[in-house]
């Protein structure tokens, strides 16, 4: 389920409609011809600090917001709009031969899950259970699977999105090469 993705290509792009219903939860794995220091360096060329209380704490304007310290990085990609289930990046660079494996792990914020998974099990439970207050009817219980259903994909499908939208932007920045950061234009 929570398998290792090897990227092989340059392009990021979801292969199928399954990979927006999967939960939100990703592993990925890429090779870059940078060393390690030099990818580290690269990275921490767009992440800004941490913002406290939703302020810039630097004049630097990033494509990502966090902290790289050595060969690990734990970054979010700097969205102008809210979204509960922006990918956070947990990685980390490793050698291997004359190139560098980028290994990433990313996932939602810890505190909007609880939430999300109380309320599909809640209406999932409601639906099924037989003294159920919630939906008596048949057509209320559909209503109400149908309403589970809804709620899980206003986290899967947003998620999946924000991934490919950080993953282009990582690829893009990573797989440039030695010539230079490989920053979007």
């Amino acid at each position: 389920m929570f398998e290792t993705e090897q990227i092989a290509g340059t392009d990021f792009a979801p292969k199928r409609l399954r990979d927006y219903l999967r939960l939100p939860f990703r592993k990925f794995e890429f090779s870059t011809p940078m060393s390690p220091a030099h990818a580290s360096r690269v990275l921490q060329e767009v992440v800004e600090p941490p913002r406290k209380w939703g302020w810039r704490t630097s004049a630097k304007h990033g494509y990502f917001e966090g902290k790289v310290a050595g060969s690990r990085f734990k970054i979010h990609r700097i969205a102008g709009y809210q979204n509960s289930f922006l990918p956070i990046i947990e990685g980390n660079f490793r050698r291997d031969g004359r190139r560098t494996i980028v290994t990433l792990n990313m996932r939602p914020v810890w505190p909007a899950v609880p939430f999300w998974v109380a309320a599909i099990l809640f209406l999932a439970w409601g639906s099924v259970n037989v003294d159920s207050m919630i939906a008596g009817p048949f057509a209320v219980r559909m209503a109400v699977i149908a309403m589970t259903s809804f709620i899980y994909l206003v986290a899967s499908v947003p998620f999946a999105i924000e991934v490919r939208i950080a993953m282009k932007l990582l690829l893009e920045l990573l797989r440039s090469g030695a010539e230079g950061s490989g920053l979007p234009a």
